[in-house]
């Protein structure tokens, strides 16, 4: 190689290299002067103000206490995010072009002001000094009955226990009405699966004396200032065509549909008969409770609520008054473990998720649905049956639990509103009280419309005696003694 030549390529090398260092020395590094506000909610809005940003949406990754916000706007001195899903107080951080830039402040993550509206209750009432109920079919069917054991009617004594409840800030309960066997008081047993007359009303044809008194109780209960959240538990949701189903729906909705005392209907159950091992075989009894919308989108539980909704709406309902419960905080459900083939794509669904499906699928507008959770604290692990699972405590898992409700439905002037709020197994690690707690916190901490908590007392004197089961308000008998859980819920409640 002659010596022009070498001078050639040491020229050209370093003229690359000047052009390298002159690219790098022209990127100046984003930096943030500043934020507004200083506080706010999940899902608010905030606008960082600085130098150098990049004008790129895509270019900018903003993190508050390490979770990625949704960034909005961006242009080269402005930014506009939206504070994320489960986001705690702490730092604003921007990286962009390899550098990361941090404020010297911290965003404040504050509760949702004025949400707490529904201080609620799931409600059995009490029947006083007899071993068990009274369930709630037998309340209305015996609404206007003499209790000699107790000096007054059936209704009379409701009236006493909703003033007990009243004292502790209760303003809501739930009620529930299963589709019950004509004359059936036997027990709830394969393959017959037949359901006592005192747990709800009458199928397909609820009686007068059904109809009439429940519509009293209606005006007891509005009497007392205080709004029901209706359940209609249906065993019977693979009928086709529905005709029964319709009689039945239609007797109780035409009685309470413009009652000033309904919040909210709950539409429930499940198919007579269910494959409980995924065999293909039906060899269990369907459990009249939340809907299984676990099952998916097109399982026979959630075309049977899609239809049931809609049917609501055509009696004159608004959308907002209709719904079905989601069980959340489920990890075999959460993780949408393989199932059997009776759920849509032979996976567990998120219930949240297939709930939002039938809202899209009968458009239903943002501001009329109602999201109803159905959520019982516990370990994340506790009923993850095989399924890879790292544990956490109920507290931590509840938050994510929220976290990945909202991170669903979004913030779209939806309400959500916990139907039945409690804890799985009564634990000496995480008691009933605990549970409680934990779940009033996070629900004014998501902005939650309120919940009810699970429950008034216990259906049978018996219950008492199994201290893993979540302990009520009242104790069971002729006082009016109470459970510690009752202290906490006056706290939140009463605003104490």
């Amino acid at each position: 190689m002659n010596k022009r030549r070498v001078v050639f390529c040491i020229i050209v090398l370093f003229l690359f290299a000047s052009i390298g260092c002159s690219k790098k020395d022209d990127f100046i590094p984003p930096a943030i002067t500043g934020f507004t506000p200083k506080n706010g909610t999940m899902g608010s809005p905030i606008t960082l103000t600085g130098t150098d940003f990049n004008t790129e949406i895509s270019g900018n990754t903003v993190r508050i206490n390490d979770l990625i916000a949704v960034v909005t706007n961006a242009s080269a001195t402005e930014l506009k995010i939206i504070v994320p899903e489960g986001a705690m107080t702490g730092k604003i951080s921007l990286t962009s072009g390899g550098t990361t830039t941090t404020t010297a402040d911290n965003f404040t993550v504050t509760d949702f002001e004025n949400k707490f509206v529904v201080r609620g209750l799931c409600v059995q009432f009490d029947d006083r000094g007899f071993i068990n109920g009274y369930y709630t079919g037998q309340v209305i069917q015996d609404l206007n009955t003499f209790e000699s054991s107790l000096g007054h009617t059936v209704a009379e004594e409701v009236s006493l226990q909703l003033d007990e409840m009243k004292k502790i800030g209760v303003n809501t309960i739930t009620f529930e009405l299963r589709t019950t066997d004509p004359g059936w008081t036997g027990g709830f047993e394969y393959p017959a699966c037949n359901l006592h007359v005192v747990l709800g009303c009458e199928y397909p044809f609820p009686t007068q004396t059904e109809i009439t008194n429940l519509r009293a109780l209606f005006d007891l209960i509005n009497n007392k200032q205080i709004k029901i959240m209706l359940w209609l538990n249906n065993t019977h949701m693979e009928e086709q065509p529905p005709s029964n189903n319709t009689q039945w729906i239609s007797a109780i909705l035409n009685a309470v549909k413009d009652h000033p005392a309904l919040d909210l209907v709950l539409f429930g159950g499940s198919t007579r008969l269910v494959d409980s091992n995924g065999d293909g075989i039906k060899d269990q009894c369907g459990t009249p409770a939340e809907a299984p919308l676990y099952m998916g989108p097109s399982s026979v539980p959630a075309n049977y609520v899609k239809w049931a909704i809609q049917y609501g709406m055509t009696l004159g309902l608004p959308a907002n008054k209709l719904s079905a419960e989601c069980v959340v905080g489920s990890y075999i459900i959460d993780a949408e473990s393989p199932s059997g083939p009776d759920t849509t794509g032979n996976h567990l669904w998120r219930t949240v998720k297939v709930l939002k499906q039938i809202f899209d699928d009968l458009a239903v507008p943002d501001n009329q649905r109602t999201y109803a959770i159905s959520f019982y604290q516990q370990r994340k692990c506790q009923d993850a049956r095989g399924v890879p699972c790292v544990d956490a405590d109920p507290s931590v898992w509840a938050e994510e639990t929220w976290k990945n409700v909202f991170e669903i439905t979004g913030r779209n002037n939806y309400r959500v509103v916990a139907v039945e709020m409690g804890v799985s197994i009564n634990d000496p690690n995480w008691t009933t009280e605990q549970a409680l707690e934990s779940h009033i916190k996070l629900i004014k901490r998501y902005g939650v419309a309120g919940g009810c908590f699970w429950r008034w007392a216990f259906f049978q004197n018996s219950e008492e005696n199994d201290p893993t089961l979540s302990t009520p308000v009242k104790k069971r008998g002729l006082a009016f003694d109470y459970y510690a859980v009752k202290d906490i819920m006056a706290k939140y409640y009463l605003g104490k």
